[in-house]
């Protein structure tokens, strides 16, 4: 095993300690540890991509943890890079396309800046389009891409991205099976969603669609 595998394999067991305890000190050594192995990954390496994308994923955490807005903003430029990576085709560029429209997102509830959202929704888009039908990823992809467009009504007011973010989220719900641990946050997110759209155009059935998928969340938790 050469020297780059070990340390991913380092650099994996790492995040999981800090996903499982919380333990900062691990992430924060993870991240070095990740970026040396990015350095002596090279180009056209099998497995360059994903390697990218882990770097990405724990400077992400840190921004979770420290608010520090350039952990976020250098995550995307690596995920960037780990979607360029990715070969047309390969199994893993609906989520490499999630996770940068994930933050993306995330960026744009700092920042409210549009051009953010628009690549959210363009790359998650291409996520759900890029997986096949029956894919046990899709409903994630779904309610990833609904609560986007929910998050650009919130900030634009315009009703076909609330509609749009509704169908999504309903299509997650449908998708996942019952009892999977994400069908509470899938039926919250959706029944948020019904509820504003009531708000804004009175229609009841909406009301009452948010308020039997607030009562699923109930029979679920």
């Amino acid at each position: 095993m050469n020297i780059a595998q070990k340390l991913f394999n380092r650099g994996v067991d790492l995040i999981r300690i800090f996903q499982s305890t919380g333990n900062l000190r691990s992430l924060f050594t993870a991240i070095p540890v990740n970026q040396q192995v990015v350095r002596l990954t090279p180009d056209g390496h099998p497995h360059k991509a994903i390697r990218v994308n882990n770097h990405a994923i724990s400077l992400q955490y840190r921004f979770e943890c420290t608010g520090d807005v350039s952990d976020l903003d250098e995550a995307i430029l690596i995920q960037q890079q780990a979607v360029q990576l990715t070969p047309d085709g390969h199994l893993t560029m609906p989520m490499q396309l999630n996770n940068l429209g994930l933050s993306y997102q995330i960026r744009f509830g700092r920042t409210a800046n549009p051009s953010d959202i628009s690549e959210a929704i363009s790359n998650q888009t291409r996520a759900v389009q890029l997986t096949p039908d029956g894919h046990p990823d899709m409903p994630t992809w779904l309610n990833s891409l609904g609560n986007s467009f929910c998050s650009r009504f919130e900030s634009t007011g315009n009703l076909s991205d609330l509609s749009e973010a509704i169908s999504n989220q309903l299509q997650a719900v449908k998708l996942t099976p019952n009892g999977h641990p994400e069908m509470p946050g899938r039926l919250n997110d959706l029944g948020g969603s019904l509820h504003s759209r009531f708000e804004h155009t009175g229609n009841h059935s909406d009301l009452s669609e948010a308020i039997s998928k607030k009562l699923g969340l109930r029979l679920q938790t």
